[in-house]
């Protein structure tokens, strides 16, 4: 008994030690595998893993220009509005647009002279920069110049106005005129783009004031999260919303008339801090859509 017992304790020994090396031969391949993978390749050139991350396919680029001209300037507001096609928005919109104080068109090919001697139209797109003023080093530019690149999921805010202490607004509404005053209050446009078939844009430009003191107000996010961020109250004017399609190389022009003080087109578009009264152009330019270059060779 004692023998056979004994046998059986070899003979069980001997197997374990069999089951033991041929795990370890099957995992040794696989621990080599493990070690390849996670080797990470030397580049040869360092600077490979600072690359900027490319643009969104679906995104589209735009220039933002924003230019005070001299409220008085018969000639220049003359070739403007002869120049823009103001049909290219809805007959009711242009109405209210008009009887509120701002004025609005579309622009193709060749400016009036004297607009694109003020701006100095470039048509590259810069590459570092977001954001640079073309009148040079002035702490106080007559024209400025931004670059964004949306997609149909984001928005860009156009500062019109500088922050004011108080405001009063006539509003000119079918029931009548209506005013409001405001404290704390800037003018801006929220915009927004959006690709669409035969390389044209769906442009919207909203006009809004935001207005009372900055506090940490919850605003949600695409992935379902609540930010605490600081910010005023909204006064959004859905009614004046611009909305039309551009294609490439087109400016959509927005100015205020300069005869409608009090109205709200005058609060976005008028400046009378700096001595003589000026009026502000906001002109926003088509210059990149998905699958197009960029249009270095547009005429202006």
């Amino acid at each position: 008994m004692t023998t056979g017992r004994h046998n059986r304790r070899q003979s069980t020994r001997a197997q374990r030690g069999t089951i033991a090396w041929c795990l370890i031969g099957m995992l040794l391949p696989c621990l080599c595998g493990c070690s390849l993978l996670l080797t990470l390749p030397v580049p040869e050139d360092p600077q490979s893993f600072l690359k900027s991350v490319e643009t969104a396919p679906d995104s589209v680029a735009l220039e933002i220009f924003q230019v005070r001209v001299p409220a008085t300037d018969e000639e220049l507001d003359q070739q403007l509005w002869q120049s823009a096609d103001e049909q290219r928005l809805d007959l009711e919109l242009r109405h209210e647009l008009i009887r509120n104080g701002f004025r609005a068109g579309v622009l193709s090919g060749t400016i009036p002279d004297k607009l694109a001697l003020s701006l100095k139209l470039e048509s590259e797109l810069p590459e570092t920069k977001v954001e640079r003023v073309i009148t040079g080093e002035n702490a106080d530019p007559t024209v400025t110049r931004r670059v964004v690149q949306l997609d149909k999921s984001d928005s860009a805010t156009i500062q019109v106005s500088s922050l004011r202490d108080k405001l009063h607004i006539l509003m000119n509404e079918d029931g009548g005129l209506r005013g409001r005053s405001y404290e704390q209050v800037q003018a801006v446009y929220t915009m927004r783009a959006e690709a669409i078939v035969g390389q044209r844009v769906h442009l919207r430009l909203i006009p809004e004031l935001q207005h009372g003191e900055l506090r940490n107000r919850y605003a949600g996010s695409d992935q379902g999260i609540f930010l605490v961020t600081p910010s005023r109250e909204r006064e959004l004017y859905d009614d004046l919303e611009l909305s039309l399609e551009l294609t490439p190389g087109e400016l959509l022009v927005v100015g205020g008339l300069p005869d409608a003080s009090g109205s709200l087109g005058h609060a976005f578009h008028a400046e009378s801090q700096r001595g003589p009264a000026e009026l502000k152009l906001v002109l926003i330019r088509l210059i990149e859509v998905p699958g197009s270059e960029i249009l270095a060779d547009a005429d202006f």
